[in-house]
């Protein structure tokens, strides 16, 4: 890929039919389709993403490359969109993430305003208003187990360690390249980036909230969906533990059968209640102890396997 001024990385696993939405919002963006480059990085798809990709590229308005690898997670999946780009900035999108015309834009005319290596930048990421948002999804917006963006003020810095959010997130490549990649260790969409965020904040990474660089989240996510991905959050969790040196709780003496059927009780009847409201109300203490109770279920894998 030729220099450009920034670079678009996006890994993508078996969404398509998403991603041909995200190309497309990318390539009517306000910013001048010769200053940017785009790298699809494919991890191990069988949906036909690596022949649509590939046959996009010959009429693409703006550069794109396509990279393939075998399914390893997004971490190694960006680390090879990284070691590929050639753009001042690299710019991490998510494959479900639809562009606002400016956002390529917001994010130059920031780091331009912003020129040292160690200045990034974070987007704002909200649903799409093509999905049907339900009452869980606007809780899971504003509950802070997906984006925390309620605790942040337009302009303000905001810590890389819990704002690293690779949805909608710019940063210089010097620093990047020069400091640290993702930790592949992390096989899911799943702390790998907060992980990151930590590490290049002790390098001494400047993180700034732009809500002017919008991208819209065009994934509807349902209650099921919410639970596994809690799972493997708990999973990530413990490996972020791990990896930072905190504490980790040990697997322990399994509870007391009595307890154990009290404690699966309790969970099937407040994911029940769960489901009721998930397209009637928000209902955050029912969502709360549910997506909890998931988080915590993962951890408990992770510690069982010994890791």
């Amino acid at each position: 890929m030729e220099n450009k001024k920034l670079t678009v990385v996006i890994p993508t696993h078996n969404r398509v039919d998403t991603l041909k939405k995200c190309l497309k919002a990318l390539c009517g963006q306000t910013y001048s389709a010769a200053d940017y480059g785009i790298i699809v990085v494919d991890d191990g798809s069988t949906d036909g993403t690596a022949a649509y990709a590939e046959a996009l590229k010959k009429d693409f308005p703006v550069e794109l490359a396509c990279l393939r690898q075998e399914n390893k997670g997004p971490a190694a999946a960006r680390n090879l969109g990284i070691k590929a780009a050639r753009g001042e900035i690299i710019l991490f999108i998510g494959d479900d993430i639809i562009a606002d015309s400016r956002l390529l834009e917001e994010h130059a005319a920031w780091h331009a305003a912003h020129p040292g290596d160690e200045a990034a930048m974070l987007g704002y990421t909200t649903w799409s208003g093509e999905i049907t948002i339900t009452p869980f999804m606007k809780w899971l917006e504003s509950s802070g187990l997906q984006f925390g963006y309620g605790a942040l003020e337009d302009g303000s810095g905001a810590d890389p360690a819990r704002f690293f959010y690779t949805s909608n997130l710019s940063v210089k490549r010097a620093f990047l390249t020069a400091n640290g990649l993702f930790d592949e260790d992390f096989p899911y969409a799943a702390f790998e980036d907060m992980e990151l965020g930590l590490r290049l904040g002790g390098k001494g990474l400047s993180l700034f909230f732009n809500r002017a660089a919008v991208g819209l989240h065009y994934h509807y996510t349902s209650l099921e969906d919410a639970c596994a991905r809690m799972i493997k959050v708990g999973e990530a969790g413990e490996l972020l533990k791990e990896k930072t040196g905190k504490p980790r709780n040990a697997p322990g003496a399994r509870a007391p059968l009595a307890l154990q059927i009290l404690r699966a009780l309790k969970f099937r009847l407040y994911y029940r209640l769960a489901e009721f409201f998930e397209k009637r109300a928000v209902k955050a203490p029912v969502f709360g102890y549910v997506m909890d109770y998931c988080c915590r279920t993962g951890a408990g894998r992770y510690r069982g396997k010994g890791a």
